[in-house]
């Protein structure tokens, strides 16, 4: 383990952020500063629950070789993000695993989930920040769920030019159907039931 760094301003490595103690909060790196990510509402937490099940009931549905959990820790490159949700192709995340990796790689992840908390600090990095910051890692999708005033699931997608492309918008009422990954169909409106 690596002790705390004698200055008091980064920028930090990811051997500085692991040498922080665990204060119970969750902590991303970015670009070289660490910034404490705020916990998720209830309301929050319940909707990321909600789309992880179903992601991972149409996964094993379909035999799809992929590993589905969230929050978990991405490495992107010049950051390491904690996404809501994060779909990881199989194989590579069983390889991450057996080195005991730091974090999963950006690469290796085919699909990140935000899901905005309105009026936060986070909001600002979901709907701006990280859509940069995932395409740059090369993730194929990104969907950034908003809760308020009604749930809705908006898709992009990394288009040839290494930028992101919103190919849909989906609202509670409406079925969100993708093959992209494995057969997927959901209803927004079910994020937040109760």
């Amino acid at each position: 383990m690596t002790a705390a760094p004698d200055w008091p301003y980064g920028p930090y490595t990811v051997d500085d952020l692991d040498a922080l103690p665990d204060e119970g909060v969750r902590r991303e790196l970015v670009n070289g500063w660490i910034i404490v990510a705020p916990w998720p509402s209830t309301h929050h937490d319940h909707a990321a629950k909600i789309l992880e099940r179903a992601l991972d009931n149409a996964a094993a549905a379909a035999g799809a070789d992929v590993y589905i959990k969230g929050p978990l820790d991405v490495d992107t490159g010049p950051s390491i993000r904690i996404p809501d949700i994060a779909v990881v192709e199989g194989e590579a995340a069983r390889a991450s695993r057996a080195r005991k990796a730091r974090a999963y790689d950006g690469p290796d992840v085919l699909l990140v989930v935000e899901i905005v908390s309105p009026r936060s600090g986070s909001e600002q990095h979901d709907r701006v920040d990280k859509v940069f910051e995932y395409a740059r890692a090369g993730i194929p999708q990104y969907w950034l769920v908003d809760l308020e005033p009604e749930p809705n699931i908006l898709i992009r997608e990394l288009g040839s030019d290494g930028r992101y492309h919103v190919i849909g918008s989906v609202q509670a009422g409406a079925e969100l159907k993708t093959d992209q990954l494995f057969p997927f169909t959901f209803d927004p409106a079910g994020l937040v039931e109760y």
